[in-house]
């Protein structure tokens, strides 16, 4: 501290501007003694007439330090001269003692220069460091709270806005369910309404036969047969030749007499099974 205070006054820094820490100008011996703190620099406007003055060397267990700012011409022969003072220890100094004509030339006629230095710490003290909240840069100037708002922030911000968009997403609507495959009673609906009606084409006929061989293949393994032996072994079955029996009976008898929807339902109950495979063109 001691060489840092003094390099300040070899270095001539600029003091700081007047204030109520600063000391007031000394006029005469009865002037009120200027009052300061540690560690602040205070002003002291000495007139003087007499021999030219120098800052004295300064022994190195001295309470106060003091240097010649400016010598400036006063009223009159006299010279104007701006001390600056830095103390290191509070309590009362006398600037005079620092100061001298010359080398071996004490300055013995000056008048008394009394300086009243305070501390800023309380008496108890303990020499502690006391940890004093503000801003976390003086560049920046932001109270050390502000850095952690703004993260919050920005993490809250995004889940607010998915949050946001999703609530304003109207829903998809749902995908409508596959329809089931058709049946083979679906199927062979139409095509035995076709034959009650007497409106049973060759080619609708054909489309009937391969509705039922291909139902039938396994079961009566037609598998080998061509088609017109597979259509005489499945007219020649009690089961499986009722559809087909029937709708060319009523084919060849040109069928006039209606028919319920009972008796149509009881010929394809057998049937009302999805089909298995899809029926293909041709024979």
């Amino acid at each position: 501290m001691r060489w840092f205070l003094i390099l300040m006054l070899i270095l001539r820094i600029t003091p700081v501007p007047a204030s109520p820490l600063s000391a007031a100008p000394l006029q005469t011996e009865s002037a009120q003694p200027a009052t300061g703190t540690v560690g602040i620099e205070g002003q002291v406007l000495l007139r003087w007439s007499g021999k030219p003055l120098e800052v004295a060397p300064i022994p190195d267990n001295s309470p106060v330090l003091v240097r010649i700012a400016s010598i400036t011409p006063g009223e009159g022969d006299e010279m104007v001269y701006d001390l600056r003072w830095i103390a290191m220890l509070p309590g009362d100094h006398d600037l005079s003692r620092l100061l001298r004509h010359g080398e071996g030339a004490a300055a013995t006629q000056l008048p008394s220069m009394g300086i009243s230095v305070s501390s800023l710490l309380k008496k108890d003290h303990e020499g502690g460091l006391n940890q004093i909240p503000g801003p976390i840069s003086p560049i920046l100037g932001f109270p050390a709270w502000v850095p952690w708002a703004v993260a919050v922030f920005w993490l809250i911000l995004p889940l607010t806005i998915l949050t946001l968009i999703r609530w304003l997403r109207k829903a998809p609507a749902p995908e409508p369910e596959p329809a089931p495959p058709p049946t083979l009673a679906e199927l062979l609906r139409p095509l035995v309404i076709a034959a009650l009606a007497g409106e049973l084409d060759d080619a609708k006929k054909a489309t009937m036969e391969r509705i039922l061989l291909a139902h039938w293949r396994v079961e009566l393994d037609l598998g080998s047969y061509r088609h017109g032996e597979g259509i005489q072994k499945l007219r020649s079955h009690p089961e499986a030749g009722i559809l087909l029996v029937t709708v060319e009976q009523w084919l060849h008898s040109g069928r006039d007499e209606a028919v319920s929807d009972k008796q149509l339902e009881d010929l394809l109950a057998p049937y009302a099974t999805p089909i298995s495979e899809p029926v293909e063109e041709g024979s």
